[in-house]
């Protein structure tokens, strides 16, 4: 016990649960992540990786991705530079044609963020007392 200007005061002991080192994500691991969120937030993005995922032999022309959206030309190519430019699809040009492919890593990345009992999906620990 301590004595401040007349008045006790008694130590209390505080309990502080932290996540283990190996469960918070590392600074570049956050910055990758962060790009591949970033690429992905779009929902012409999200259907552009589906349909080149699920195309035959896993690639898909251009061509044939055209067809599935209704927009220009320049903005379906912008979406698709996005998605490889994050590292998420590869494209190969055959001839006048490009053709686009998944690449797995990315995707296996934010997975490992994102399953149960990840760093991202894991509850987080509660406090017994409020320190804010």
């Amino acid at each position: 016990m301590t004595s401040e200007n007349g008045r006790t005061r008694t130590p209390v002991a505080v309990t502080l649960l932290m996540a283990e080192p190996a469960a918070v994500v590392d600074p570049g691991d956050a910055e990758t992540a962060a790009k591949l969120f970033k690429a992905l937030s779009d929902p012409v993005r999200i259907r552009l990786l589906s349909l080149v995922r699920h195309s035959p032999g896993g690639e898909a022309c251009f061509c044939d991705l055209a067809e599935e959206f209704d927009m220009p030309q320049p903005s379906l190519s912008h979406h698709l530079r996005v998605l490889v430019s994050a590292g998420i699809l590869e494209r190969e040009r055959r001839g006048t044609w490009s053709w686009y492919s998944v690449v797995p890593e990315p995707l296996e990345t934010l997975g490992t963020l994102l399953r149960s009992g990840g760093p991202l999906a894991d509850r987080p620990a509660r406090l017994t007392e409020t320190r804010c």
